[in-house]
């Protein structure tokens, strides 16, 4: 797909690629889906086989349709140098990178929360000390209680598909802020897909609205870092712990409550504008020096 003898060049039309590359994240989520659930005829309301869907499907988007079918990010490459056009192998200044990321979440964390203080605070509710520590009680979120360490590992590979692999071919393309938005537009385009399982479609809009709106926050990271690894650990614990930190608007408010707070307070704009200005400052201090600058700056 990358030329032919007329000298078509898939790779010099980004918004042909956008297009088909999402459309190749969705056949590779129904490729092991038709195989799991309608090929064997399981159970579709099973989470280990949901999860396995999701893994598969990852897989195959990451291994085979990006890299071998789309030429993705810089076109076809041996395995090695492929991963590191996607910038999963850089991994260094290893501690740096693992504290922003924790630093990052740590403000993403306490956003969430707020969502649920706010909440409690203009429907009436006494802020007592025992609610503050249900809204912070991570505990209900880890094993045994749940599945959600388990549930949230397929976030890990998100970043790979849409920041490593789509957001660094937007990058050969475009300047910097154009392809973060550009990347974080797929990214939402995706969760519009969410309507097609029948969910309530004020959630889904909300669902679009953050994943844009937090993706300009991870395509900023990605950037400033030159690696995955922090976009990788904040995604995780942020799908992670947000059962708890939200439980109680989840529990008290109505889809459309929950939808407009997500957008202001969940994954939307305040912890976005935060966390962006955190990382600008810390790389203001001291730039990373894998920082990835535009081809076409």
């Amino acid at each position: 797909m990358e030329g032919s003898k007329t000298g078509f060049r898939l790779l010099d039309h980004p918004f042909l690629v956008l297009f088909l590359f999402l459309l190749l994240v969705v056949l590779s989520l129904a490729i092991p889906g038709t195989i799991i659930f309608a090929a064997l005829g399981l159970p579709q309301n099973s989470g280990p086989l949901r999860f396995a869907q999701q893994m598969i499907g990852h897989a195959l988007m990451i291994l085979i349709f990006a890299p071998y079918v789309l030429g993705l990010p810089e076109g076809r490459k041996p395995l090695g140098r492929y991963l590191g056009d996607i910038r999963l192998l850089n991994f260094r200044p290893f501690g740096r990178l693992v504290a922003l990321a924790v630093t990052c979440y740590i403000i993403l964390m306490l956003c969430q929360a707020l969502g649920s203080i706010v909440y409690r605070l203009l429907e009436g509710g006494a802020l007592t000390g025992r609610f503050i520590g249900s809204v912070f009680d991570l505990s209900r979120d880890l094993p045994p209680s749940s599945i959600s360490l388990l549930a949230s590992f397929p976030s890990l590979f998100e970043e790979v598909v849409f920041r490593g692999i789509l957001l660094s071919y937007m990058l050969t393309r475009f300047p910097v802020k154009k392809a973060i938005a550009i990347s974080a537009a797929g990214f939402a385009i995706l969760h519009a897909l969410n309507i097609l399982d029948g969910s309530n479609a004020m959630w889904v809009t909300g669902q679009v609205a953050w994943a844009f709106i937090l993706g300009l926050f991870y395509g900023y990271l990605f950037v400033k870092t030159g690696s995955l690894l922090p976009n990788m650990i904040v995604h995780y614990l942020g799908n992670v712990f947000v059962g708890t930190l939200n439980n109680y608007l989840q529990a008290s408010a109505s889809i459309e409550t929950q939808a407009v707070y997500g957008v202001i307070f969940t994954f939307g704009i305040l912890p976005t504008v935060l966390m962006i200005l955190w990382v600008r400052y810390i790389s203001s201090r001291r730039p990373f020096e894998r920082e990835i600058v535009a081809e076409t700056n």
